[in-house]
């Protein structure tokens, strides 16, 4: 199906004709031809199967694998189910294996770690690890011959660029910092992959979980939280982060939830006058730093001593998976839920 330019051109010789037309007309007419251009690529691809927009704005155009399609300039072209996935990031991983879809995944990072199954490949060798984020390893991705290429916001455009011109399908994901960006990013990958129907019942399963979390906390007294991500330079989570979506969900209140920064760099004096009446470090940076308990906390920051959180022993260390927007993301809540109001639920 072509959306015609005949009545345009027509009307291009009017305005000519008249004199009415400037150099500002051509330009949106151009305008005009480009998104004809793009309009008639668009009704193409929605004949032939479900068109979705990555984080970038890229189209990608998800088809089943027997299904022929006409060369569609900038559409990237997924063919479903996918069998043979490269993933380049750790909540992708770990969205792909819930997805079941975990058998199909040929290539993983150094920092999924999560299902065991994971874990077990790489151990066994039978699974491609790589190693950066920002920079497709070109050479390597392309060995594993993969039907499917995942990746984060973290790589650069230029990258997918590459990889693409290679003919691999890459599509990228990003969790954001609200829950509804996550219920997206594992939309997308369901779509993608060819597992939709189950991304659509592991949704209704973390909703349901996330609603109880939220109805059991509504009405009980909001704790001030204080997020430690790191401790030299003292760093914790923002407005933009989806930490404060963790803990505003589980019935807290984030310390620096007003910072229009994600991750911002704040000081010892400014948590001292927060006096907040929980701290919450994830288990990689107590680890790293030395912050076990509060004795270790004090080490670093002795005028918290008078911090309420720390009068009252409530410093809690997290797994680090609670810092991962992804699948298990009902299941932190949870946990936050529990460790700052002191109940079990």
């Amino acid at each position: 199906m072509q959306v015609g330019k005949t009545g345009l051109a027509i009307l291009v010789v009017l305005i000519l004709v008249t004199g009415s037309i400037s150099a500002y007309n051509f330009y949106t007419i151009s305008q005009i031809n480009q998104r004809i251009d793009d309009l008639n690529v668009k009704i193409t691809a929605m004949l032939y199967g479900e068109i979705l927009k990555d984080p970038y704005g890229r189209t990608i155009l998800v088809i089943d694998k027997d299904v022929e399609v006409p060369n569609l300039p900038g559409v990237t072209i997924v063919r479903v189910p996918a069998q043979r996935i490269v993933s380049i990031g750790p909540s992708i991983t770990e969205t792909l294996f819930l997805l079941g879809k975990g058998d199909q995944v040929v290539a993983v990072t150094q920092w999924c770690n999560w299902p065991r199954q994971v874990v077990d490949r790489k151990e066994q060798g039978n699974i491609t690890v790589l190693n950066n984020l920002v920079d497709p390893e070109v050479e390597r991705i392309v060995a594993t011959n993969p039907d499917l290429v995942l990746v984060t916001t973290m790589m650069r455009p230029e990258g997918i660029e590459s990889l693409e011109a290679l003919g691999l399908p890459v599509v990228a994901v990003e969790y954001g910092d609200k829950l509804e960006d996550i219920y997206d990013a594992i939309t997308l990958i369901g779509k993608v992959s060819g597992a939709k129907y189950n991304a659509e019942d592991l949704l209704d399963e973390m909703r349901q979980n996330i609603t109880r979390v939220y109805n059991t906390v509504a009405n009980l007294p909001k704790p001030k939280v204080f997020w430690m991500i790191w401790h030299d330079p003292l760093m914790s989570a923002g407005g933009p982060s989806f930490i404060t979506a963790l803990i505003q969900t589980a019935g807290g209140v984030n310390i620096f939830g007003s910072v229009n920064i994600a991750w911002p760099y704040v000081s010892s004096e400014e948590v001292l006058a927060q006096n907040p009446d929980v701290i919450i470090i994830d288990n990689s940076t107590a680890a790293n730093s030395g912050i076990l308990d509060v004795n270790g906390l004090l080490n670093f920051f002795p005028a918290w001593s008078e911090i309420k959180a720390v009068k009252d022993g409530k410093l809690f260390i997290v797994p680090d998976f609670m810092i991962r927007p992804g699948p298990r993301t009902a299941e932190a809540i949870e946990i936050i839920a529990e460790l700052i109001h002191g109940i079990e639920i």
